[in-house]
């Protein structure tokens, strides 16, 4: 296909510790983006709380897949 592929490693995975492999795997095969769940309190949230990360751990996230 000629459209963007888009993986969302937050619903994929389910589990806030697989996203970045998960997002390492997404961006080795090509994928145009990478979508998660970002919650600023993850463990309060009204639903999904074992998927989502909070704001300083996407930060991390994105500096450990963008280091390569």
């Amino acid at each position: 296909t000629e459209l963007p592929i888009i993986v969302d490693v937050s619903h994929s995975t389910g589990r806030r510790d697989l996203l970045l492999p998960a997002a390492k795997v997404a961006k080795a095969v090509g994928a145009n983006g990478i979508m998660m769940e970002v919650h600023p309190d993850p463990d309060h949230a009204l639903s999904d709380a074992a998927q989502q990360i909070n704001y300083d751990q996407l930060d991390q996230l994105g500096r450990d897949l963008w280091q390569d």
